[in-house]
């Protein structure tokens, strides 16, 4: 079949992103129909200003992911994040969450994390460049045994809104910035294939963050379709676009129901695994190196 990839618009990536969903939850199917949901929590001082925070959400499979976890640097090691964690992880749980994931650098809470009965799943080296990301779990529908500190009821958690996400997420940024600045802003990648009629039935959505990290957010080619190479091809043509705007490897997840796909297409080095996500299925961390491609 002959076919041209093209960029894709905002729109078009919404449209994929959507496919991809659909088929993933056709191996996965939620537990009921829900949106994704996202909760801000923060503790404040007598004068309302922010002293620490994090962001919580909850997605259709039941998995909660915690973002953003931030506390001044005047009010660390009193208990803060412990109590935005523990908070963070009581309101998954009143949502019928079993796993709780969360991301942290070399230079950020890796040992807290540990702390708080997470286990690492996967570590990506190299990116930011000279330090480690660890992906790290926590089943909240078993016990787990937790180092976390008991001064943790004196602090107040409070609901927090949209501008306090932003305030995290600054501040965080922040922080890393000064143990490893970024190169350059995100670059965005977004590819289609589409028929005679111009339907698009094909599509890969992603990019390439300021460490030259890579994420593909989707990659989904329609039924009729599969088979053909058009997978591969998107593949390639994002592997092409990540190295020419500073990526050296590229990082991906895939699934028992896809992970000889991406065997096949390079990606032998499995850097971790998370078994039971979604539940009953297992996860694959996976890279390829783009130092000899072309």
């Amino acid at each position: 079949m002959s076919f041209d990839i093209m960029p894709c618009s905002e729109e078009d990536a919404d449209y994929i992103e959507k496919q991809a969903d659909r088929v993933f939850n056709t191996f996965a199917s939620p537990e009921e129909v829900a949106e994704e949901e996202e909760f801000v929590y923060k503790v404040t001082d007598e004068k309302g200003r922010l002293l620490g925070g994090c962001i919580l959400t909850v997605d259709e499979q039941k998995t909660a992911s915690i973002f953003d976890l931030w506390v001044e640097e005047a009010y660390r090691c009193k208990g803060i994040a412990s109590a935005l964690i523990q908070e963070a992880e009581k309101k998954a749980r009143e949502l019928g969450c079993y796993l709780a994931m969360v991301g942290t650098f070399d230079f950020q809470a890796k040992p807290f994390y540990e702390n708080h009965g997470y286990m690492v799943n996967d570590i990506m080296s190299g990116v930011p460049k000279g330090h480690e990301h660890y992906f790290m779990t926590k089943r909240l529908d078993k016990t787990v045994i937790e180092r976390a500190p008991a001064n943790t009821i004196k602090y107040e958690i409070i609901p927090g809104g949209e501008e306090d996400a932003k305030f995290l997420s600054n501040r965080l940024r922040r922080h890393d910035e000064a143990f490893a600045p970024r190169e350059h802003e995100y670059v965005y990648i977004g590819k289609k294939v589409t028929d005679e009629n111009g339907r698009i039935i094909a599509g890969l959505v992603g990019g390439v963050d300021g460490w030259n990290g890579t994420d593909i957010d989707a990659l989904w080619v329609d039924d009729p379709y599969r088979r053909q190479g058009i997978g591969t091809r998107l593949l390639r043509e994002f592997e092409r676009e990540a190295k020419e705007n500073g990526a050296s490897v590229v990082f991906i997840e895939a699934y028992d129901r896809n992970v000889g796909f991406f065997k096949k297409n390079g990606y032998e080095t499995v850097t971790g695994m998370l078994e039971d996500y979604p539940k009953g299925h297992t996860m694959y961390c996976m890279q390829r190196s783009l130092c000899s491609t072309h």
